[in-house]
């Protein structure tokens, strides 16, 4: 187990505020009269609806069938009578079908039999991940079954416990909590890629996390291909290429994937999630969101039933002095909502409240040349000429910059001494590429 903290080049440090909740008991969030759980929760084609109006709905009945492999089945977070079915746009900005549940007067109560041992195949393990609607939690939501088929040997999995963004704290409660678990989950995880060993990365700023983890794994005797491995923190630690070069001296190619030099990489949310379905037969309908900002009365982390609005979190947690601004996610790659009744669904890391002092955009002025942003930059891009293209619309010439290898960090942005907003032009430009075709 490496003691030593590793690192990549670039990046940049910030205020990470994860002491408004990192030391905070966890709390079970009480479930609203209503309900609405997305269709679309994933990566890939929504999930076909099963149910119906004024049909009744237990916890964690398939609600939502997967499309294709390309997709994510759905459970029901709660037990109900289905009162409607809508057409929303998710939190994560995808218009979709949901479901809405009318809870009241149903037990939600649900219990599951732990089973001491699990001994499945590498396609019994995948299939089992498929079935129970598991996908990446840190954030991207890709389905992790098909994650876990390869199209190349993989020699390695990485379990991502860096949780770089400012805030977020939410990975750092279930590692110093349940380290026992998660290691069951990731000793699956290696079995169904075929892998030899798994590596477990967490940033230096999580002691007690990276203490558990280590004390765990020493007193589980029949675990012997994992190691536990500690990052400098710093932003973004927690990029799958950028973690993957760190722990195993290997550079994904542009335009690749990280099966192309052997290896996967999995949040520790989603190998948690794993655990559970595999050793309780569980669905993934419920999960950790940290509800924070200074603005909130009792920051904390909590266990969310999915499809439960932003707003009942918010108040669960003692409710805001102010709300200028509200984001799913953390404040770099995180999504502002102009909903507060959006719902909480499986790629919810975080529930981020922010008042007018946070929220304030700052005056754009003209670029400097500086070439902070080049110095920030953690995959060795120009953001400042790949901005201008992406403004002046010559996408071609974005193009020959490079800028479908941008993993849209925010690190340029973060240090850019104008503010420009060179992140978002460079969102715009990758998208007017891909729409193009090219």
């Amino acid at each position: 187990m490496a003691q030593n903290s590793m690192t990549f080049k670039n990046g940049v440090h910030m205020e990470e505020y994860k002491e408004l909740t990192e030391n905070s008991k966890l709390h079970i969030a009480s479930i609203p009269k209503l309900v609405t759980i997305p269709l679309t929760q994933h990566i890939g084609a929504p999930s076909k609806c099963l149910v119906a109006k004024k049909d009744e709905i237990s916890v964690g009945e398939l609600i939502g069938q997967a499309v294709g492999n390309f997709s994510a089945n759905i459970h029901s977070s709660v037990a109900g009578v289905v009162k409607d079915i809508i057409d929303i746009q998710t939190a994560s900005g995808k218009n979709a079908k949901a479901v809405v549940i009318d809870t009241e007067g149903y037990d939600q109560d649900k219990e599951y039999i732990l089973k001491n041992d699990v001994n499945l195949s590498a396609e019994e393990i995948v299939e089992k991940i498929k079935e129970f609607g598991i996908v990446g939690m840190g954030g991207a939501a890709f389905p992790t079954h098909i994650k876990y088929q390869p199209q190349k040997e993989v020699d390695t999995v990485i379990i991502n416990g860096a949780e770089c963004e400012p805030y977020i704290t939410c990975d750092d409660y279930r590692m110093k909590n349940f380290p026992e678990q998660l290691l069951k989950g990731v000793k699956q995880l290696v079995i169904a890629a075929k892998a030899k060993k798994a590596i477990i990365a967490i940033e230096d700023n999580k002691p007690a996390a990276f203490e558990a983890m280590t004390k765990a794994l020493s007193s589980m005797s029949d675990i012997s291909n994992i190691e536990v491995n500690k990052l400098q923190t710093k932003y973004p630690q927690g990029d799958e290429k950028r973690m993957i070069n760190v722990l195993l001296g290997r550079e994904v190619p542009s335009g690749g994937l990280p099966m192309d030099v052997g290896a996967i990489v999995t949040n520790i949310s989603t190998a948690y999630a794993v655990y559970e379905a595999l050793y309780l037969d569980k669905p993934l309908y419920e999960r950790i969101v940290t509800v924070t900002g200074k603005t909130v009365n009792n920051p904390t982390n909590m266990l969310v039933r999915l499809g439960v609005s932003f707003n009942h979190c918010i108040n669960e947690a003692g409710g805001a002095k102010q709300i200028a601004k509200l984001v799913n996610g953390g404040p770099m790659c995180g999504i502002a909502q102009p909903d507060l009744e959006r719902p909480v669904e499986k790629a919810s890391n975080c529930i981020l409240v922010l008042d007018d002092e946070d929220a304030k955009v700052e005056e754009i002025n003209p670029c400097i040349r500086c070439s902070r942003c080049v110095d920030a930059c953690p995959v060795y891009l120009l953001p400042l000429y790949i901005h201008k293209f992406s403004l002046d619309e010559r996408f071609e010439k974005a193009q020959e910059y490079d800028i479908m290898d941008c993993i849209e960090c925010g690190s340029c942005s973060f240090v850019c001494p104008s503010k420009r907003p060179l992140v978002e032009a460079i969102k715009y430009g990758k998208r007017q590429i891909r729409q193009a075709g090219k």
